[in-house]
């Protein structure tokens, strides 16, 4: 197998460590160049025992970039480093944001994707207990990644794919639009998911508060919500119905928790301001 020459840009930040770290343990698969400016980053590059090369050598030799900088940096820094790439190249960023808001600088001879994780389910069997105790995926716990080709040519994303899967340690490749992408993220696990479990979590601490002991707690909220996600998500044989007492609160959750329009999150122009605003919180459009 011929190696793949993947750069990642910005490889001593928090993702560009995660993904350069399963990169690195691919030496016969891919040859590496970590591109980092910051002194911190460069340091705990080098403490990992591996090299920083120079952003222009690594772009020069590179098949692949991954461009593993913050989201709301991505229009001014791919603005700089995309006229640089070589013609034929793979530009892979690892959130939708920029390229459904159109910030990321594209061109005509090169690849453009994204590439996302899903992080370890806990529908998932995990092989090992160190691989379960993985929340965040890639360090042993088995995921999944989402991905988008933006731009470019289809053999490239391939090879953009492989490197992706490689990056994430990942099980599958899912494989949609940008667009679609976002509707997962924010829309879906931060817009609503995150949401509703940060207000869980504060619930929590209510209760403790209240003088119910926090660990019966976090059993009883944790249990529950392992139950309900496989029951409604029809993990569960049969797909038993929920109790109608049950089905009653949930009714009650929407008038009393959920805004009656709550719905509305899935609208496009919804979801082009939830993104411009997290791009440029300065500016919220809504």
């Amino acid at each position: 197998m011929t190696k793949i020459c993947v750069a990642v840009i910005g490889a001593g930040g928090k993702m560009g460590t995660r993904t350069s770290k399963n990169l690195a343990k691919l030496p016969e698969e891919y040859d590496l160049l970590l591109v980092e400016n910051a002194p911190q980053g460069i340091e705990s590059i080098r403490a990992r025992g591996l090299e920083v090369t120079s952003a222009e050598e690594a772009i020069a030799r590179a098949e692949v970039v991954v461009f593993a900088v913050p989201d709301t940096l991505i229009k001014k820094l791919s603005a700089i480093y995309v006229p640089q790439l070589k013609p034929g190249t793979g530009f892979l960023i690892l959130d939708p944001a920029a390229a459904v808001a159109k910030e990321l600088t594209l061109r005509e001879d090169c690849t453009f994707g994204v590439a996302h994780p899903c992080h370890p389910s806990y529908l998932l069997d995990q092989d090992t207990p160190e691989a379960r105790s993985d929340r965040f995926g890639g360090d042993g716990g088995k995921q999944d990644i989402v991905m988008s080709k933006v731009a470019g040519d289809d053999a490239v994303f391939e090879k953009c794919k492989l490197v992706a899967k490689a990056m994430y340690a990942a099980e599958n490749a899912y494989v949609m639009t940008s667009e679609q992408i976002a509707f997962l993220e924010p829309t879906l696990v931060e817009l609503l998911g995150a949401t509703c479990l940060y207000a869980m979590a504060e619930t929590v601490d209510e209760a403790e508060r209240r003088g119910i002991e926090r660990e019966a707690a976090v059993s009883f909220l944790t249990g529950h919500i392992y139950n309900l996600s496989c029951n409604f998500l029809g993990y569960i044989p049969g797909k038993p119905p929920v109790s109608d007492a049950c089905k009653v609160a949930i009714g009650l959750g929407n008038r009393l928790v959920l805004r009656d329009d709550w719905k509305r999150i899935w609208e496009d122009d919804v979801l082009d301001k939830v993104i411009a605003t997290m791009l440029h919180p300065d500016a919220p459009q809504i």
